[in-house]
């Protein structure tokens, strides 16, 4: 009774009690959502808790500094894989997957997990295109397999234009400098993406661009950059305050080539898409915010209990209704971030990675697909128009828009509990020079990323509101006129 009295770390169905449920009617859906989470903790407890503040002093003196060792250690536990297709060699993980290890890699260390997280928003925009880019996936698992990392990243935030290049209508407004120009075989990328989570670490990069930037809204294209291309450099490593583990880097693009096949999607179809990723990302966000706040919330309490210069204080009614508080917090953050991650998975795009189609596609030899032949095929604009139509029998916009005002829900919710459960924690704390003042401190400081990216709290908040309380219908699937669109704005 007592190892279960010190024991605070929620098992899954202790997490979400609706599970018990969901159990009887599909015992290996939730049997696999256990394992992953136990394998999160494990790689967390071993790897991450002991490491954090080191990590966090080093990369404060050295932005530039990067702990390559950690992120090995995810290779064995398929840290990189999880978000990969299976078709592609991954584990085929679904975002709830993503949301619940994330938290529980976040309770150890946000700026260590947030390398994962960025990784995984990176290959995001590659899987709406279907099987278009299974042969960079199947590499990322590859390397994996082989022990050695090899990471992605999604650039979009750019040096006057942060927050309102993530909502479709502030986006036609943005201060917009970068620009795809079409060249024979594909387009010359120019201009900066700033503040891009594993910028200077990764080695493929999906990057927005308008290739009118007289429309950036109505031309606006994911590309799939190398970063070993010409052309490309890393300007400079932020000196962060928060989640310093993982760089956020300034990147170069002069002239950088991106062919045909290298295009994510179709030329025009990128605001849209972008919508359907934040969709994707927002829930493992809110999972990231209610870690954070857990970390707090489970060190206070250890220390409450465990250390004699707190003795007597778990006896204050204060003190118990600060912990009841933030116990109550995490609690409904966590409903928010698996009721927007359920969503997308099962009513926005269920059964989309799941189609035959796509699932043959794992039938087919990783030799076969990395054929020039072949990447032609599924990369030509017939292939796209095709993958377009799928999307939209598959899912509608109306569907897509519930989902991201969902988890804008969960990212506003998660990221407000994260800094008020950290603050209260440290109130709780005081000034006392043990340990745990350095560790809720760097939690502080981690959380306050959570109300910043994926889109501002405020920007999320009325992102709820469109979707939620107006009702609207954000346009987030391709169209029908791909070709046509297409050719209009590479030659206008």
């Amino acid at each position: 009774m007592e190892a279960a009295a010190n024991s605070t770390a929620p098992s899954l169905l202790e997490a979400f009690p609706r599970l018990h449920q969901l159990k009887r009617l599909d015992r290996g859906y939730v049997r696999r959502l256990e394992e992953l989470q136990l394998r999160a903790r494990e790689f967390a407890d071993r790897h991450l808790r002991e490491r954090a503040l080191d990590i966090d002093r080093r990369a404060g003196e050295d932005p530039s500094y990067f702990d390559w060792d950690v992120v090995r250690a995810g290779l064995p536990h398929g840290m990189l894989g999880l978000s990969v297709p299976a078709q592609a060699g991954g584990t085929g993980g679904l975002i709830v997957h993503a949301a619940v290890v994330m938290e529980e890699l976040c309770t150890a260390c946000p700026g260590l997990a947030n390398i994962f997280g960025a990784h995984a928003l990176g290959i995001a925009p590659l899987l709406i295109d279907g099987p278009a880019h299974y042969g960079v996936l199947g590499e990322i698992t590859a390397a994996e397999r082989r022990g050695e990392p090899l990471l992605m990243a999604m650039a979009i935030t750019e040096p006057d234009a942060g927050t309102d290049v993530e909502d479709i209508d502030l986006l036609a407004r943005a201060r917009i400098s970068s620009h795809a120009r079409r060249v024979p075989g594909g387009y010359a990328l120019n201009g900066v993406k700033r503040f891009i989570s594993n910028g200077s670490v990764a080695r493929w990069i999906t990057v927005t661009m308008p290739v009118d930037p007289r429309r950036p809204a109505a031309t606006w294209t994911c590309f799939l950059v190398d970063a070993a291309s010409d052309g490309f450099s890393v300007a400079r490593v932020e000196h962060k305050m928060g989640q310093r583990a993982c760089p956020a880097a300034e990147l170069v693009f002069d002239e950088v080539f991106v062919s045909d096949e290298r295009v994510v999607g179709r030329v025009g179809d990128g605001a849209g898409a972008t919508l359907i990723v934040l969709a994707a990302s927002r829930p493992p966000v809110g999972a990231i915010a209610t870690g954070i706040a857990r970390g707090a919330y489970e060190r206070l309490l250890r220390w409450l209990r465990e250390d004699p210069a707190a003795q007597g204080m778990l006896d204050r009614q204060h003190v118990q209704l600060q912990l009841a508080g933030m116990a109550e917090e995490i609690h409904l953050a966590r409903q928010a971030y698996m009721d927007a991650a359920t969503e997308f998975d099962l009513a926005a795009l269920g059964g989309v990675l799941s189609h035959p189609l796509l699932r043959g596609m794992g039938l087919v030899p990783a030799s076969v697909r990395r054929r020039s032949r072949l990447r032609r095929l599924v990369t030509s604009p017939r292939a796209r128009d095709a993958t377009a139509r799928f999307l939209r029998s598959a899912t509608s916009d109306r569907a897509i828009t519930r989902s991201f005002g969902l988890s804008s829900l969960a990212k506003a919710r998660g990221g407000d509990v994260a800094m008020r459960v950290t603050h209260a924690a440290l109130e709780v704390a005081g000034l006392t020079d043990a340990p745990i003042r350095a560790e809720l401190e760097k939690l502080w400081r981690d959380a306050k990323l959570t109300q910043i990216y994926e889109g501002t709290n405020q920007l999320n908040r009325i992102e709820v509101y469109r979707a939620l309380v107006a009702g609207e219908t954000m346009p987030a699937l391709p169209g029908r006129d791909g070709d046509a669109r297409a050719e209009e704005e590479v030659t206008a």
